[in-house]
């Protein structure tokens, strides 16, 4: 399968997210083991940022990026997430 353009750009989206949310869990804006743990504010910054985009366009949201690119968006920034909270 092949990712388009609006695809790569949203994984590059999660990753940056993951690096936001790994700084300010080393900075303790986050609590890593609180009620709202980091990996969900990197699932909701992308679905804000799917809905955000999707209103701009005149697009449903959902017409723009594919699931296999969400997931590998989630991934992404999860992955990011934890190795930047353990070298940052």
């Amino acid at each position: 399968m092949r990712l388009s353009r609006n695809e790569l750009l949203f994984v590059a989206l999660g990753a940056i997210l993951g690096a936001i949310v790994a700084f300010a869990a080393k900075a303790g804006l986050v609590v890593r083991d609180g009620a709202f743990p980091p990996f969900v504010i990197v699932l909701l910054g992308l679905g804000l940022t799917e809905l955000l985009v999707g209103y701009a366009a005149g697009r449903s949201p959902g017409t723009l990026v594919g699931m296999p690119a969400r997931f590998l968006a989630f991934v992404t920034g999860v992955c990011v997430l934890l190795l930047g909270e353990r070298y940052f």
